[in-house]
């Protein structure tokens, strides 16, 4: 089922401006438009077509995400996400927020902490649930800026485990996820329920009272290991890593949580880095610190989010036409159908690039829409068809397989006479030598 087809289904169209607002949410996100009101100052005639056939507004799509509720922006998000990856397969999957701060100060909303801002301050949260072996977001959940990643990890977690249905899983979870042992204590609960099919690692918090403890252990319980420097032709770092056990608060000595402790060298007069992880699995020390470290995955596509598709700009939940400003309403329809097409634009393009072959698998979005996306063309109209005919550029030739499968599949704009949609590059011309000439006026 596609995109549009889900968002029918669920999403609802009192004025009968699904299709356009839809569209629209989602093209101004692989274009690189960052704010709604920037559609006012687009006279694309091919940006029109993508949206419904109409010069988009941002009144009638801003005034349909408003109302937009979050049973129905729930519903589809479950038709859209990627689940299937995960069947009868071994996962890797981290759970991280991301927070978006609001600068508002008529609303009062909740507060959090705010790592780009390093500070407590009123935010949201949109959390994301991401595959680190495929490089793809399977879910999202919009939350209020006090809600911390141990509130929602053990929901995430079981939705994980419903929705996915995979035959082993490992979840790997930041700091947030250990603020509490009580909460520590239910994510271990709940890999003892799954065994064997779920394991969990997490990176324990650095309290004072246990780092003193972890940088007390005997030398002789750590093993070194050397890596590879931060870049190319820089010394190589070593890390010494031990296994120890670490007791809960209130907890016995036979629910001791296995520990394994990494600590890096720091050459200089700096002193050297600890991080401790919480585990369930029994893999090596060395093993669960490589798996732990692809959560750095997940960072990156925050970041893809954050400054190629303007992840902070997406609605804020607060309901704006709340009667008391002091306690607003939490309306996180908007807020979570936008970053929830954030991530499918960011799994849609992965899919692409890997398509494209070897050079370009892995390439962020604002590669792909520099080089093949916002490019120059002509738009031709035929009673069937409406035929889109890019400019020569360097590197097109790429562009053929993928161009002869979008063909293939026969897509037709509803709203322009169900025309069917084609694509053809144009033949670039080679000049024969000598037939070119530079001049320069000094």
């Amino acid at each position: 089922m596609t995109w549009l087809a889900a968002a029918h289904a669920t999403l609802p169209d009192e004025v009968g401006t699904l299709s356009s607002s839809f569209l629209t949410s989602v093209f101004t996100l692989l274009v690189g438009i960052e704010r709604l009101f920037h559609l006012d100052e687009m006279e694309d005639v091919g940006f029109a077509l993508l949206c419904g056939g109409r010069w988009p507004s941002r009144f009638p799509v801003g005034g349909w995400r408003r109302r937009l509720s979050w049973q129905a922006v729930e519903a589809f998000c479950r038709r859209t996400s990627p689940w299937h990856l995960l069947h009868d397969a071994t996962a890797l999957v981290s759970y991280d927020e991301h927070t978006i701060p609001r600068w508002t100060r008529k609303f009062r909303i909740a507060k959090g902490y705010v790592t780009t801002r390093n500070k407590r301050m009123r935010c949201e949260k949109l959390y994301y649930t991401y595959d680190l072996l495929q490089q793809r977001y399977l879910a999202v959940r919009a939350m209020r800026g006090n809600v911390d990643l141990i509130d929602v990890a053990v929901p995430l977690l079981q939705q994980t485990l419903r929705c996915g249905r995979p035959e082993y899983v490992h979840a790997v979870f930041d700091a947030g996820a250990g603020k509490r042992d009580a909460g520590v204590r239910t994510l271990w609960d709940l890999v003892a329920a799954e065994h064997p099919r779920l394991d969990v690692t997490l990176r324990a918090c650095r309290y004072p009272h246990r780092l003193r403890r972890w940088k007390a252990l005997p030398s002789g319980l750590f093993v070194s290991e050397v890596e590879p420097g931060p870049y190319t032709e820089a010394p190589a770092k070593e890390i010494r890593l031990a296994e120890t056990e670490t007791v809960l608060h209130e907890e016995p000595a036979e629910q001791a949580v296995r520990t394994v402790v990494c600590r890096e060298i720091v050459p200089g007069p700096k002193k050297d880095r600890w991080h401790p992880l919480f585990t369930t699995s029994l893999v090596t020390p060395l093993d669960v610190l490589t798996m732990f470290r692809s959560r750095q995955h997940h960072e990156q596509a925050y970041r893809v989010g954050v400054y190629d598709e303007a992840l902070d700009a997406v609605p804020c939940g607060y309901d704006k036409k709340s009667p008391d400003p002091k306690r607003p309403r939490f309306a996180r329809g908007a807020l979570q159908l936008m970053g929830w097409l954030v991530a499918l634009i960011y799994n849609a393009v992965a899919d692409v690039a890997q398509e494209l072959g070897r050079d370009w698998e892995g390439c962020h979005l604002r590669t792909l829409r520099r080089t093949f996306i916002n490019r120059a063309g002509m738009i031709y109209g035929t009673p069937k068809a409406v035929v889109v005919q890019f400019d020569p550029f360097a590197g097109q030739e790429v562009l053929t397989s993928v161009l002869d499968r979008f063909n293939a599949e026969d897509h037709r704009l509803p709203w322009l006479e169900n025309r069917r949609v084609v694509l053809s590059l144009t033949p670039r011309q080679r000049d024969e030598p000598g037939s070119s000439r530079l001049i320069l006026n000094n």
